[in-house]
């Protein structure tokens, strides 16, 4: 099981800063894992505690309430994936760009299976832990989103069309696709690329230009 990373203290920081880095790391691996085998449900600070080796006090010296944790596990589930993505928002043509991020979403939710399950098939998780304000989260969407804008702007996709509307289809098809690759692997056994390529050709057909293949 993966386990939530938290930034190293800085170069020469004191022993008791480096004890309430730790402390916070293994109560957030802790909720991590309850959430995971039991449930955004189960969550709570007394068994948040109990499994930490903490008491209950001492675990409000760290988070004011359970959803203080959920937010800190929601942000960096989703900084991981802004990192994921990252490389595949320098591709420069924005049809490559936007194969390359789907590609390189579902290797994200391949590689990191119960990140991804956390921060997007969790039920309520997503809705305390992000609640809309992620910037890691925002800027990931942001990625996508551009890439609609970059080929609009470029004369590439026809006049009136909603480019958020694309972007969040597009979002949809991936999520649909990397969930089902990890609930349904036996069912869904066609490759990514596939995948992928089918859901671009539906996608854009009749947003791009005539003579503009994806």
């Amino acid at each position: 099981m993966s386990e939530v990373k938290s930034p190293p203290p800085p170069i020469g920081g004191s022993p008791r800063a480096r004890r309430k880095e730790d402390a916070r790391a293994r109560i957030l691996a802790e909720a991590r894992r309850i959430v995971l085998d039991q449930g955004f449900e189960a969550l709570t600070m007394r068994r948040i505690a109990e499994a930490a080796g903490y008491s209950a006090a001492a675990l409000y010296l760290h988070f004011e309430n359970r959803e203080a944790i959920a937010r800190e596990l929601g942000e960096a589930g989703m900084r991981a994936l802004l990192e994921a993505l990252a490389e595949a928002g320098k591709t420069v043509d924005p049809l490559q760009r936007l194969k390359a991020l789907g590609l390189a979403y579902a290797a994200f939710g391949r590689a990191e299976p119960e990140t991804y399950r956390l921060i997007f098939m969790e039920p309520g998780f997503a809705t305390t832990a992000l609640g809309g304000k992620d910037a890691a989260g925002a800027a990931a969407f942001a990625l996508i989103g551009g890439v609609f804008q970059d080929l609009a702007t470029a004369g590439r996709l026809r006049d009136g069309l909603d480019l958020e509307g694309l972007a969040l289809t597009f979002w949809i098809v991936l999520h649909g696709m990397v969930s089902l690759k990890l609930t349904c692997s036996a069912f869904l056994v066609a490759p990514e690329e596939d995948l992928l390529a089918t859901a671009l050709d539906n996608l854009l057909h009749g947003a791009l230009r005539p003579n503009r293949e994806p």
